[in-house]
């Protein structure tokens, strides 16, 4: 698995979780897997920092974690998005604030669930 592209989300988050049925949809090849950090395959292969706090997405390629607005763009270079070319033109500093100021906000603007729901039986999400 470590050479696979593993997206980790917060799974309570109606948010997080329509951005990855978005990227379901975008990924044509089937190179990305999803893991919500809510469980046992995250926490046993994530730091615990960002199990706890869950506010940022985490990508993992190649063995590498990436964070906020850096693993963002890391699944558009993936994905041949061309929306992957504004990593050239918003420095990072500045795409990990606005980063910052929509995730402190994004349970009171969109939402969130009850539990964090586990799809069962799709092979795209780890689970266990």
């Amino acid at each position: 698995m470590d050479s696979k592209t593993v997206i980790y989300y917060d799974g309570i988050c109606i948010l997080c979780s329509n951005a990855i049925n978005i990227l379901i949809k975008m990924d044509k090849k089937n190179i990305l897997f999803f893991s919500p950090l809510q469980s046992n395959y995250a926490f046993n292969t994530v730091e615990n920092k960002y199990v706890e706090k869950m506010d940022t997405i985490i990508v993992k390629r190649n063995n590498e974690f990436y964070t906020k607005s850096l693993a963002a763009f890391v699944v558009l270079e993936e994905l041949k998005n061309p929306l992957r070319y504004f990593f050239y033109f918003i420095p990072r500093f500045l795409a990990d604030i606005i980063y910052d100021f929509v995730a402190k906000r994004r349970y009171s603007w969109f939402g969130k669930k009850e539990e964090c729901i586990f799809p069962n039986n799709n092979p795209k999400f780890l689970i266990d």
